[in-house]
């Protein structure tokens, strides 16, 4: 697996926490947390497609012991970052309403 393809993996998983995160603490308005929201859903979705291509590409190669060694992580992290990401962005459009309305 190319160093590159791990570290954009890595970054664009933590770019999509970071989003979700930053939606759910901005105070600049609906539409700003919204964005953000939208910008954390493409990049956990870009996140995992690296993935997926780096998959193909071990199957390209032929390079079966490699994908077998990595599929259990990959299950496990892919649901960690979906369902991470899932919750912040739920919790950042639906607790920020409720920020709003008491100050």
């Amino acid at each position: 697996m190319p160093i590159s393809m791990t570290i954009g993996e890595l970054a664009l998983g933590l770019a999509a926490w970071g989003m979700a995160l930053a939606a759910l603490f901005l105070r600049r308005g609906k539409e700003a947390a919204r964005l953000c929201v939208m910008g954390s859903l493409a990049c956990c979705a870009a996140s995992l497609c690296v993935v997926v291509f780096d998959f193909a590409h071990l199957a390209d190669i032929e390079d079966v012991s490699a994908f077998l060694d990595t599929a259990d992580a990959f299950r496990f992290a892919a649901g960690v970052l979906a369902a991470g990401t899932l919750a912040l962005n739920a919790a950042a459009l639906l607790i920020r309403p409720r920020k709003r309305d008491t100050m």
